[in-house]
């Protein structure tokens, strides 16, 4: 987004949230759910900044909220009193089409933006001939626990590459042990780098990532990125690794009605959140927030239209 049109958004919705914030002064301020990422995860992290950045001046009461996983907050957004937004990569929706075409997520659900990329990180021995995510046909790996993000990610991964591996369902962490131990020979998982798993890998683990070159397979889903050596000292022998990433985005609930408050609760949140959004990306916030985008277009979902509409008279 050019920074011109990024100063006039601020500005113009912050006139929006401050016109309005008189007439709610007295009010008890509703309370709007966001469900982040695991205990520990960058997800979560980033959450408590938005939430930090959002509760009482958004004209609204913010919770954030522990997750598990990408499938497990589509659920919820359909279905969990209390949940109305939540972090979500972008991906799950192509796998939903591929497992279940009715699932209700497909036409009730919506993105607000872009928040933020995760990268898909894959984990090797350091003296292994393992080199690329080319490499793993036949071979022994770690996909994560089922339904997790990286369980989901990895496996359509190899499905859009049409690789044929053994696939073996391990939370990270009992995959990185795993893979020191020689029980698995790679180790797959997805979040915004750094992640604070991967960081704990020491030099005595002889661990390193390996690449994952961007395949023509992929377009439209994810994008090619690269994980630098500043980014996880000891893991990246080179400059950098290649890899792929899928965009994060901050899922709604797009089916209550425009009278309703639950749907009034959203617009005020929403007014608020692209206010604050230039100043997110803002030391001392995570860097990931610097990847923000109100304009992405992503595969498989629809914007949130009261976004498109406020961005529209903006412009």
């Amino acid at each position: 987004m050019l920074p011109r049109f990024k100063t006039l958004l601020a500005a113009g919705l912050a006139t929006i949230v401050a016109a309005s914030s008189g007439a709610r002064a007295q009010e008890d301020l509703p309370s709007i759910g966001i469900m982040a990422g695991e205990f520990g995860s960058s997800v979560t992290s980033l959450g408590e900044e938005l939430g930090e950045a959002m509760d009482g001046w958004s004209g609204t009461n913010v919770r954030i909220m522990l997750g598990k996983g990408s499938r497990q907050t589509v659920e919820d957004l359909l279905y969990l009193r209390g949940v109305d937004l939540g972090f979500v990569n972008a991906d799950e929706m192509v796998n939903l089409q591929i497992s279940d075409p009715n699932h209700p997520a497909l036409r009730r659900l919506a993105y607000v933006a872009k928040a933020f990329d995760s990268e898909l990180h894959l984990v090797v021995g350091r003296d292994s001939d393992i080199n690329s995510v080319q490499d793993l046909n036949g071979r022994t790996i770690s996909v994560g626990a089922p339904d997790a993000d990286v369980s989901l990610t990895a496996r359509l991964v190899l499905r859009m590459l049409g690789l044929q591996t053994r696939a073996v369902f391990l939370s990270t962490s009992e995959g990185l042990e795993a893979l020191k131990r020689g029980e698995v020979e790679a180790v797959f998982y997805v979040g915004p780098a750094p992640s604070p798993v991967l960081q704990q890998i020491v030099e005595e683990d002889r661990l390193r990532l390996a690449n994952i070159e961007f395949n023509p397979a992929f377009e439209g889903v994810y994008s090619p990125a690269e994980i630098t050596a500043d980014t996880y000292p000891g893991l990246v022998e080179d400059k950098f690794v290649e890899t792929i990433s899928v965009p994060t985005i901050l899922a709604v609930y797009n089916r209550f009605p425009p009278t309703s408050a639950r749907y009034r609760n959203l617009v005020r949140f929403t007014d608020a959140f692209l206010a604050t959004a230039p100043r997110l990306g803002q030391p001392p916030r995570h860097p990931k927030w610097r990847e923000l985008d109100l304009t992405a277009e992503i595969e498989g979902w629809t914007q949130f239209a009261y976004v498109r509409q406020a961005l529209d008279r903006l412009q």
